[in-house]
């Protein structure tokens, strides 16, 4: 009698041997990954292209139906292909550009073609799009899927953009919706896709612990079936000869004895080694709840951006700490027509750092709020007797030389002239395309030989559309793990006069995407602070 399991079990094979093409291998292989979601995407293609063929050939649009048909004939050709050839790239490839070629197809069709339907919004032609970057990002990994979903939709806004009878039935309504749904489905693909590739690569790094550890269990059972064996042809030899020998098996229990000994010593050595693995798990964990809710403490003392969204409608705040947090903040006073403005960068990165960063910008509300200082070197010299203070500094050989860095700005709303003192930290103005630096008294906040007894006061007459940035040194410190160069401050005044045109916020996107790309994957080098405001 067959039983049910067994037809089950057949079933699922036959399935699983459908989807994977019968590539060897589990969903954890990529191949064996893409290929399943390639035969998925091809058998709901099919279902689909199959139906609105018939459904296009009853309302007597004989074109699309030929179309449909024809592009069924490609997917079951890449199928029969894929399965025997395997060729996973090359059909991934070849899938997305018949997909990409179908939904341009319809974007042209759709804009110029009057369709034969009730509702022009049910036609399904064009929503074609919406499964390209689940697809693509899917099949051909983020950066491959990103390229060609950024040609798409880049194709797409310029071919909404023309004013021509491939365009005359799309209104704005229809075209804003279109793209801001493609944009989310594609960020969240995107977004998926970072994830599953984080999980992944964790992933492989346990099964390669797990092959180690099992290869090292081998190793040991290995020898320890030698030992058995040579333990047991001793043994047989001493029942052989037990009448001839009786002090050699006295010498055999000894030994055995010994053997069972050491077991036990070494099943208490790791018990112990396992404890201690728990013990430091639990101390880990412990630490990093810690460090999380220090995150949230000194995220709490920074300023929020309503701030800075009263006095100007265009500016952006970069931060990127190293670790959990980080020993770079920002800090925004506002009273009367005065805005003070600062950004600094403290010795060392985490949790070190952030004890610094906390207790600079408590000194700073202090002297600030209390006192409600606009002279910007009178504020810094305060500081450094306050730091000097809080870490006992006097000058001495060996002790700490813990300080900060800081570029501070004040601001007078009404005459717009900006004064500013730096220790360390310039600041730079970008007016018509050209930047002018704010210079820095080369000491910290904190103890230096030979220091200046003043900070400097500098003061600028602003304009309108002048863009101000602060920042710490750590954009321009990110090091370029292949070439090990620094991305260098020449490099980010550069950067900063090319975007000076564009809005606060796509200048922020820019800076974001360039130092990731610099930074290709590699740890970061220091904590990275920018802040740009346009007067």
């Amino acid at each position: 009698m067959i039983k049910y399991s067994d037809i089950s079990k057949k079933f699922k094979k036959v399935f699983y041997d459908f989807l994977s093409s019968k590539i060897k291998g589990s969903l954890a292989s990529e191949e064996v990954r893409k290929t399943t979601l390639i035969n998925l995407f091809a058998f709901c293609s099919i279902f689909f292209l199959l139906f609105y063929s018939y459904r296009m050939y009853l309302l007597g649009d004989y074109k699309l139906t030929y179309i449909y048909l024809f592009c069924f004939a490609i997917i079951v050709a890449l199928q029969t292909f894929l399965r025997h050839k395997r060729k996973v790239n090359l059909v991934s490839h070849l899938l997305v550009i018949e997909l990409f070629c179908l939904e341009f197809f319809f974007l042209y069709r759709n804009g110029s073609v009057q369709l034969n339907i009730d509702s022009y919004y049910i036609f399904p032609g064009i929503y074609w799009y919406y499964i390209f970057p689940l697809f693509t990002i899917f099949l051909l990994g983020r950066k491959v899927g990103t390229a060609y979903n950024l040609v798409l939709i880049a194709i797409t806004i310029i071919f909404f953009a023309i004013d021509s009878p491939m365009t005359k039935l799309y209104d704005f309504e229809f075209e804003v919706r279109f793209l801001s749904i493609y944009s989310a489905i594609f960020f969240l693909a995107l977004f998926f896709e970072s994830n599953r590739a984080v999980t992944f690569s964790a992933f492989q790094k346990m099964q390669e612990k797990n092959v180690e550890y099992s290869r090292k269990i081998m190793d040991k059972n290995k020898d320890l079936r030698r030992k058995n064996k040579e333990l047991l042809m001793l043994t047989e030899e001493v029942r052989v000869q037990m009448e001839y020998h009786k002090d050699l098996n006295v010498l055999l229990e000894l030994k055995n004895q010994k053997i069972v000994s050491q077991n036990q010593q070494l099943e208490i050595q790791s018990n112990e080694i396992s404890n201690q693995r728990d013990l430091l798990l639990i101390q880990k964990q412990n630490i990093t709840d810690s460090i999380l809710y220090a995150s949230h403490i000194q995220k709490a003392l920074l300023p929020s951006d309503y701030i800075l969204n009263d006095i100007f409608s265009d500016h952006f705040i970069l931060y990127k700490p190293r670790d959990i947090i980080g020993g770079d903040f920002y800090y925004v006073k506002k009273f009367d027509n005065t805005l003070v403005l600062a950004v600094a960068d403290c010795t060392g990165h985490g949790v070190p750092g952030a004890l610094l960063s906390m207790l600079g910008i408590s000194y700073l509300n202090e002297i600030i709020h209390t006192k409600e200082l606009s002279e910007t070197n009178t504020i810094l010299n305060e500081m450094r007797d306050k730091i000097k203070f809080a870490l006992h500094q006097s000058n001495q050989t060996r002790e700490t030389k813990d300080g900060m860095d800081m570029a501070l700005v004040a601001i007078d709303l009404n005459s717009k002239i900006l004064k500013y003192s730096g220790a360390n930290n310039p600041i730079y103005i970008i007016r018509d395309s050209a930047l002018i630096e704010l210079k820095a008294d080369k000491m910290p906040i904190g103890i230096q030989p030979r220091e200046k007894p003043n900070f400097s006061n500098l003061e600028f007459q602003l304009q309108k559309d002048d863009s101000v940035y602060l920042f710490s040194d750590g954009y321009a410190d990110q090091i370029d793990k292949v070439t090990m160069k620094k991305f260098s401050l020449k490099n980010f005044q550069k950067l900063l006069v090319s975007i000076a045109n564009q809005g606060m916020t796509e200048q922020r996107d820019e800076l974001e995407a360039v130092i990731e790309r610099w930074r290709n994957n590699e740890d970061q080098t220091d904590d990275i602070l920018v802040v740009g405001v346009r007067i």
